[in-house]
């Protein structure tokens, strides 16, 4: 007497490749655009997603804004992702720049803390 598992797997799952992630558009929920999926950081000790690194105001010869967002915080349509933000908000927004890349647990904290969505490692 086993565990049935068909109980407990997904019927259709959904598997992107992280190179379909890099460089889709990330548009607000009035279908403007904020900037591009620059890449994609993953928590190599829990495999998972940890954030986004979101890319703004990218203007030939000058470098981007950017910014860590939650993958959580994200909802996947057409190819394209939304993030549930005003575009306003990342006008006046300081970016992270370097600092993007190596994000320290407590940045993290307030990031998903920003968008609202529990954290990746306590879910």
């Amino acid at each position: 007497m086993g565990i049935n598992e068909e109980l407990y797997v997904a019927k259709k799952m959904n598997f992107v490749p992280a190179t379909r992630i890099k460089g889709a558009k990330v548009l607000t929920i009035n279908d403007e655009e904020l900037g591009k999926i620059e890449e994609v950081m993953i928590d190599s000790e829990r495999g998972r997603i940890a954030y986004v690194v979101l890319a703004c105001d990218c203007f030939i010869g000058m470098s981007c804004k950017l910014f860590a967002i939650p993958w959580e915080a994200l909802k996947a349509s057409r190819g394209d992702y939304i993030l549930r933000v005003e575009k306003g908000a990342f006008k006046t927004a300081e970016d992270l720049g370097d600092n993007v890349w190596s994000l320290a647990h407590n940045d993290l904290t307030s990031i998903y803390e920003k968008y609202n969505v529990p954290p990746y490692w306590k879910v």
